[in-house]
């Protein structure tokens, strides 16, 4: 029947030790640390996604996120991960574009744990 043989590429990319730069953060930085904070992630996004193989994107992609914080260290607002993280993406060729058109958000979620990590669901959408 229709959708047979289709399946759902989902990537999976686990970051230890790193959540994305919050955006209030880089809004109220001075324009050159706002800039090394962005590079930063886009540097170890860039990395965890060859390290993960993560293809290039071809057409839309859902993009999750689950950053675990460890006791005693403040989540951020939830939006205000994804603007760096996002770039990051694109940067990284995981995103052809961080529009709309390009990009479903999918959910952000926190949870506590004993180290910061971040884990990035990157998924075809069609």
């Amino acid at each position: 029947g229709p959708g047979e043989g289709l399946t759902t590429v989902i990537w999976t990319i686990d970051i230890p030790g790193w959540a994305p730069v919050p955006l209030n953060q880089l809004l109220t930085s001075h324009w050159a640390k706002a800039a090394r904070l962005k590079k930063s992630d886009r540097d170890t996004v860039g990395i965890a996604c060859l390290a993960y193989r993560v293809p290039e994107a071809k057409g839309k992609r859902k993009v999750s996120v689950l950053v675990v914080w460890p006791k005693g260290q403040r989540s951020c607002d939830k939006d205000a991960i994804f603007k760096s993280l996002l770039d990051s993406l694109v940067h990284a060729g995981a995103l052809k574009n961080d529009s709309a058109a390009w990009c479903v958000l999918g959910p952000v979620e926190y949870a506590k744990g004993e180290t910061l990590r971040t884990i990035v669901t990157i998924q075809d959408v069609s």
